[in-house]
């Protein structure tokens, strides 16, 4: 019983010290975001990488003991892209689902398989 809870405590440890941060990048096809993929994912300290053509985002879950904003935003320049810090309004606009989208068929999401 013990043994459990100390696992739970490290695991709950260990996720808080990840930070997540959203960067407007000039992405303009799914060439520049497999680029994206194969290229900061694998910078140190990077723990999650979502990438979003329609919105041009990348979203970039980190260890701030490894790495921070600035170094992430030099990884997308060492592969000619911008990447400006999106701000929260703009984050919360973003995770807005439009009302069409919320429901489908009883579940949520708009890609529903039967």
């Amino acid at each position: 019983m013990i043994v459990l809870v100390a696992c739970m405590s490290v695991g709950a440890w260990a996720r808080s010290e990840r930070k997540s941060v959203v960067f407007d990048v000039d992405v303009h096809c799914q060439g520049c975001i497999s680029k994206i993929e194969k290229n900061i994912a694998f910078e140190p300290g990077v723990k999650d990488l979502v990438c979003d053509l329609d919105a041009k985002t990348v979203k970039v879950v980190y260890d701030p003991k490894k790495t921070d904003v600035e170094k992430l935003q030099a990884a997308f320049a060492k592969i000619n892209k911008t990447a400006t810090v999106r701000t929260e309004a703009e984050s919360a606009t973003q995770d807005k689902v439009p009302e069409q989208d919320k429901e489908v068929n009883g579940k949520i999401g708009a890609s529903v398989q039967e």
